[in-house]
């Protein structure tokens, strides 16, 4: 059933306007010193190997290819049946297909879908990794009709997840791994706060939640190096509960070493959590972390714009950070190597 009204409201996101992160927490960073493991996790790194950037670049071509993904407009709920029958896709083990689900709320007049892919753990413990799937024009929030391709804002975090859900379709975790795609986002947080309001009434437990919202526009967070990420943290500059600060800084630093394992890419921290999806799960108490690019600046005439094309992303970028995310949900969701339903994806 579709859910009430939620508990709060929170204006249109603009990334533009985060505070950068805190000053004690960078000197408190300083004084880590992160190498790579001595010993890599093979299992983990031949999962990492089956990362696809062709995959990758083929979904955002085909979410870019609706007219737009405006919440408003006739072709949102296309694009959740689209990332649904994708979702489904990779579920040939699962005759049912009853981990695909929609989560339905109504903000009037419009129905709306958050797209749920839930892989049940040993456990009902719960890492929840989330992106938008809808777009919006900076020049006119409630222009519904005009194109908005939405490459980086955020076909790139739904790219990434949904071929983190191609490769952990096919394997067992301790942890239940589930994955969310918000409708919504950029009309102020509709679809994550109906959604954080319902697993906070479900007494789920949710043990972290992963936001990947804007992974793949190049040279913002550092111009001499492209293959650079943010890991979004909770560190007291933004958010509300200052009591999950802590534990969001230990899965933030373990994130930074999925990447500096398994990746080539530059990690920093340079953004808090902060205009995104994540926002209403960490007013209600839950531990937050996200990943990205820093390009929602004034000197990015992308952001929200009808420019937000695949030619401006770097699909090396958001295959290293997909990679990066895939080994923290591996390593964090305690992957079971020999309980696996196949060692292999195609």
């Amino acid at each position: 059933m579709p859910c009430g009204q939620p508990l709060e409201s929170y204006p249109p996101p603009d990334k533009r306007k985060t505070p950068r992160i805190s000053s004690d927490f960078l000197k408190r960073k300083e004084k880590r010193i992160m190498r790579k493991t001595k010993v890599i996790n093979k299992f983990v790194s031949s999962q990492v190997g089956l990362v696809s950037k062709s995959n990758i670049s083929k979904t955002i071509e085909d979410l870019t290819s609706f007219h737009n993904r405006h919440t408003k407009s006739k072709y949102i709920n296309d694009v959740a049946e689209w990332i649904t029958n994708k979702l489904k896709g990779f579920d040939h083990d699962n005759e049912d297909n009853n981990r695909v689900s929609y989560h339905e709320y109504t903000v009037e007049p419009y129905q709306l879908k958050n797209v749920i892919y839930n892989k049940q753990g040993e456990t009902n413990k719960i890492i929840l990794f989330c992106a938008h799937y809808d777009t919006i024009l900076q020049s006119n929030r409630e222009d519904s009709t005009s194109r908005a391709p939405g490459a980086d804002d955020n076909a790139s975090g739904v790219s990434a997840l949904l071929e983190i859900s191609r490769i952990v379709s096919r394997l067992d975790f301790e942890y239940t791994i589930r994955f969310v795609f918000f409708s919504g986002e950029e009309q102020g947080l509709w679809g994550s706060t109906y959604y954080a309001q319902y697993v906070k009434d479900k007494n789920e437990d949710l043990y972290a939640v992963v936001n990947m919202d804007m992974c793949a526009e190049p040279g913002f967070l550092d111009p001499t190096n492209n293959n650079t990420i943010n890991v979004d943290v909770d560190d007291g500059t933004t958010g509300s509960d200052s009591k999950n600060n802590k534990a969001s800084q230990i899965l933030a630093q373990k994130m930074e070493q999925m990447g500096i394992d398994y990746t080539n890419l530059k990690v920093v921290n340079q953004w808090p959590i902060d205009s995104s999806d994540y926002m209403p799960f960490e007013a209600r108490g839950y531990v937050c972390i996200g990943g990205y690019d820093g390009s929602a600046v004034n000197s990015n005439h992308h952001y929200h714009s009808d420019t937000d094309i695949a030619s401006n992303l770097d699909m090396d970028l958001l295959t290293s950070t997909t990679k990066m995310v895939l080994a923290f949900a591996l390593s964090e969701g305690r992957v079971r190597e020999s309980n696996l339903v196949h060692h292999t994806v195609k």
